[in-house]
Protein backbone atom coordinates (compact mmCIF):
# COMPACT_ATOMS: atom_id res chain seq x y z
CA UNK A 1 0.00 0.00 0.00
CA UNK A 2 2.20 2.99 -1.08
CA UNK A 3 1.61 6.18 1.11
CA UNK A 4 1.57 9.59 -1.08
CA UNK A 5 3.63 12.12 0.15
CA UNK A 6 2.27 14.82 -2.18
CA UNK A 7 -0.93 14.71 0.22
CA UNK A 8 0.94 15.82 3.35
CA UNK A 9 1.42 19.27 2.52
CA UNK A 10 -2.51 19.20 1.61
CA UNK A 11 -3.53 17.07 4.57
CA UNK A 12 -1.49 19.45 6.84
CA UNK A 13 -2.94 22.63 5.34
CA UNK A 14 -6.76 21.34 5.68
CA UNK A 15 -6.57 20.59 9.45
CA UNK A 16 -5.46 24.36 9.21
CA UNK A 17 -1.83 24.20 10.54
CA UNK A 18 1.49 26.06 9.67
CA UNK A 19 4.75 23.16 9.40
CA UNK A 20 6.28 24.00 12.87
CA UNK A 21 2.49 23.29 14.58
CA UNK A 22 2.08 19.93 12.29
CA UNK A 23 6.48 18.99 13.58
CA UNK A 24 5.28 19.91 17.03
CA UNK A 25 2.28 17.38 17.01
CA UNK A 26 4.25 14.58 15.52
CA UNK A 27 7.29 15.95 18.23
CA UNK A 28 9.76 16.12 14.40
CA UNK A 29 11.56 19.54 13.73
CA UNK A 30 9.84 21.90 10.81
CA UNK A 31 12.49 20.76 8.49
CA UNK A 32 11.62 17.48 8.67
CA UNK A 33 8.01 18.36 7.72
CA UNK A 34 9.16 20.18 5.06
CA UNK A 35 10.85 17.31 3.70
CA UNK A 36 8.68 14.90 4.03
CA UNK A 37 6.24 17.22 1.74
CA UNK A 38 8.72 17.56 -1.09
CA UNK A 39 9.71 13.92 -0.89
CA UNK A 40 13.14 13.92 0.15
CA UNK A 41 12.82 11.94 2.90
CA UNK A 42 9.52 9.66 3.67
CA UNK A 43 7.52 9.42 7.19
CA UNK A 44 8.03 6.69 9.54
CA UNK A 45 4.86 3.94 10.24
CA UNK A 46 4.55 6.13 13.66
CA UNK A 47 4.18 9.26 11.79
CA UNK A 48 1.98 7.97 9.36
CA UNK A 49 0.26 6.29 12.09
CA UNK A 50 -0.07 9.88 13.87
CA UNK A 51 -1.52 11.60 10.73
CA UNK A 52 -3.93 8.83 10.14
CA UNK A 53 -5.16 9.28 13.99
CA UNK A 54 -5.47 13.00 13.49
CA UNK A 55 -7.21 13.08 10.41
CA UNK A 56 -9.56 10.68 11.79
CA UNK A 57 -10.35 13.36 14.47
CA UNK A 58 -10.86 15.79 11.84
CA UNK A 59 -13.18 13.29 9.87
CA UNK A 60 -10.37 12.63 6.93
CA UNK A 61 -10.00 8.75 6.50
CA UNK A 62 -6.56 7.11 6.45
CA UNK A 63 -7.27 6.16 2.30
CA UNK A 64 -6.14 9.93 1.87
CA UNK A 65 -2.97 9.20 2.27
CA UNK A 66 -3.16 6.00 0.48
CA UNK A 67 -5.08 6.81 -3.01
CA UNK A 68 -4.00 4.19 -5.40
CA UNK A 69 -5.10 1.51 -3.08
CA UNK A 70 -8.41 3.41 -2.16
CA UNK A 71 -9.16 3.76 -5.61
CA UNK A 72 -8.90 -0.67 -5.90
CA UNK A 73 -12.63 -1.82 -6.76
CA UNK A 74 -14.01 -4.60 -7.12
CA UNK A 75 -13.91 -4.76 -10.42
CA UNK A 76 -10.28 -4.38 -10.35
CA UNK A 77 -10.07 -7.38 -8.03
CA UNK A 78 -12.00 -9.59 -10.16
CA UNK A 79 -9.54 -9.11 -13.30
CA UNK A 80 -6.69 -9.16 -11.06
CA UNK A 81 -8.18 -12.18 -9.82
CA UNK A 82 -8.73 -14.13 -13.72
CA UNK A 83 -5.19 -13.35 -14.76
CA UNK A 84 -4.03 -15.29 -11.39
CA UNK A 85 -6.21 -18.38 -12.08
CA UNK A 86 -4.33 -18.58 -15.58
Amino acid sequence: MPFDWLRIREFRQSVGMTQQQFGEILAVPQSTIARWETGRISPNAQHIGLMCDLGRVRSIEPDFFFPAYSRLNPVDKSVRKRRLDR
